[in-house]
């Protein structure tokens, strides 16, 4: 069986703080296989990494990051201590040295994260995904050359994600890894073509048992354990 691709959850977060230039820095030296990130729009519309719709938490502001500019929040920093990117330069920084999954948070527009995609000549090796199954059709439409994922909890029966992944045109599914509980599961979804990536794996003995099972991509916080176990 193949080694799964070890890909860094918003980063190597573990170590720097999620989403930053500083966190996929260190992914890239740890030399992933690729880096997960999460993109939201400014009021001005750029794409911009960030996990959370709220300010708060990251970097101690209130309000919605969909209220500011893009010029306002290049004075706040996350933790205290490291800038909020575009997407644009993160994938300049990526660019030929790791895979990059793009979440596309639900309810953003997709064609400005389409268009920074393409202003930095990624098209060829970044994954479209999102929990919202409009996001990734609309992707699907906007982007069709451009790989897709629909993210999920995995609560749902396998039939039934496996018809919503192929309604919604994605190749691939990235699945809450404490619900992939078989070797049977990760082959149905490959029997209908579907890739599988598990999430946010950051223990060995998951990490072990799903790369035994056939998965392909194995998400987590901590990229050096995951290299050091599978």
């Amino acid at each position: 069986m193949p080694s799964p691709l070890i890909i860094a959850h918003r980063g190597a977060s573990a170590e720097k703080p999620e989403n930053t230039p500083a966190a996929f820095q260190r992914a890239l030296e740890l030399k992933v296989d690729g880096i997960e990130l999460d993109v939201h729009l400014t009021r001005d519309g750029v794409p911009v990494v960030f996990h959370d719709a709220n300010l708060l938490r990251l970097t101690g502001t209130r309000g919605r990051l969909a209220d500011r500019t893009w010029r306002e929040l290049t004075a706040l920093r996350v933790n205290g201590t490291e800038p909020i990117p575009r997407l644009v330069d993160v994938l300049r920084l990526t660019r030929h040295r790791a895979l990059v999954q793009i979440e596309l948070k639900g309810g953003i527009a997709v064609a400005p994260v389409i268009r920074a995609v393409r202003a930095a000549r990624a098209t060829a090796w970044v994954i479209l995904a999102s929990f919202d199954a409009a996001r990734v059709r609309e992707a699907a439409q906007l982007a069709p050359t451009i790989p897709r994922m629909l993210i999920s909890s995995g609560r749902r029966p396998a039939a039934a994600l496996a018809r919503e992944a192929a309604a919604c045109s994605a190749s691939g599914l990235s699945i809450d890894h404490r619900a992939v509980r078989s070797a049977a599961m990760v082959a149905y979804f490959h029997a209908r073509s579907f890739s599988v990536w598990c999430w946010t794996v950051n223990s060995a003995a998951p990490a072990r048992r799903l790369a035994g099972w056939g998965v392909a991509g194995l998400l987590g916080d901590n990229p050096a354990l995951l290299r050091r176990v599978v």
